[in-house]
């Protein structure tokens, strides 16, 4: 468990970021207020 939580953590930010970029790549206005 202590080995695979930082992976799992870690790949879970990332995919979280990747979708945070991919919508501000499709959707521009949908981030600025």
């Amino acid at each position: 468990y202590l080995s695979v939580a930082p992976v799992l953590s870690t790949l879970w930010f990332g995919a979280l970021a990747g979708l945070l970029i991919e919508i501000n790549r499709l959707f521009p206005d949908a981030l600025s207020f």
